[in-house]
């Protein structure tokens, strides 16, 4: 039986110098460019300076549509990965972002390098593992940053619940036994639970390996974007649309003209959709049978 080669590299092909290390690196070019377009300089400092940068990259979306094509692009999981100068440079220039991983890095080395110490962290879901996000040290405090889930601002780790608007309603963290919280979206009366986080630091190793191991998760499998608007929470899964606003939601159903639709709302060129939405589709198409003839057997 083959093994699995360990990941030896970081984004970007930098070699991975102590795969136990859990302090994400700078990365000063990804920082200069994301500074120059979000209007952010090093006046300020401790908690402000990372409120602005955090609130800054909260515009970057959510979005695999990039993902999907990075998986059929490159046959290397390291080459499937986008370093954070590459991200930042296609949420300038044609309004992309990334998902969790992604973004999670990107942002990262963007804090590190404005001298924040952060370190990553994975929470569970509906499986363990599938989303991650940013542990930094500001003001002699720790602060969760999930720019994943389009939190626009850090939420203290204190030990107690602490609840925040947020412009689809109100998103609370609480605490669950050592070192985990659990983190709740509140929109009127409906109160949901979205998942675990456990805020101890893994290695770049673990980090590395379950960004990879994302590849072929089931959300791989439908066009997702989300991003924050001056009207609510958008999300597309697919050619469904929702707006969420509080305790309001608009459904729309986008299927006609679905390229042009993003476009408008989230600003990606209609080709990146089209391309996505065209590997999704071939992809599915493998899943069909061809021909009555080809169908394996049915089981007893």
């Amino acid at each position: 039986m083959n093994r699995e080669q360990p990941i030896r590299h970081l984004p970007g092909g930098a070699p991975l110098d102590d795969p136990r290390s859990p302090i994400i690196p700078p990365d000063a070019a990804a920082a200069r460019l994301f500074a120059g377009h979000a209007g952010i300089d090093r006046e300020s400092g401790g908690i402000d300076l990372l409120c602005r940068i955090v609130a800054g990259f909260a515009a970057v979306p959510y979005e695999n549509l990039t993902k999907i094509i990075a998986k059929y692009a490159s046959v290397s999981p390291a080459g499937r990965f986008r370093d954070p100068e590459r991200l930042v440079r296609g949420f300038v220039e044609e309004a992309t972002g990334g998902t969790c991983f992604s973004l999670t890095w990107c942002l990262g080395a963007i804090l590190a390098s404005f001298g924040f110490r952060c370190y990553p962290v994975m929470a569970d879901m509906k499986r363990e593992n599938v989303h991650c996000a940013l542990v930094a040290a500001a003001a002699d405090r720790r602060w969760l940053v999930d720019p994943g889930y389009l939190i626009g601002e850090p939420v203290e780790l204190s030990g107690r619940p602490v609840r925040l608007a947020a412009p689809f309603g109100t998103v609370e963290l609480r605490p669950r036994g050592s070192h985990r919280y659990d983190l709740y979206t509140i929109a009127g009366d409906e109160v949901k639970w979205r998942y675990r986080v456990k805020t101890q630091p893994v290695s770049m190793e673990r980090f590395l390996r379950f960004w990879r191991d994302s590849f072929d998760l089931p959300m791989m499998h439908s066009l997702q974007l989300t991003r924050l608007t001056d009207g609510g929470h958008l999300y597309v899964r697919d050619h469904h649309l929702r707006l969420l606003a509080g305790s309001r939601k608009i459904n729309e159903n986008i299927r006609e003209g679905l390229e042009s639709r993003i476009e408008a709302e989230f600003g990606i060129p209609g080709r990146i959709t089209a391309e996505a939405r065209e590997l999704i589709e071939r992809m599915k198409s493998t899943w069909r049978p061809r021909e009555r003839g080809d169908r394996p057997p049915s089981r007893p």
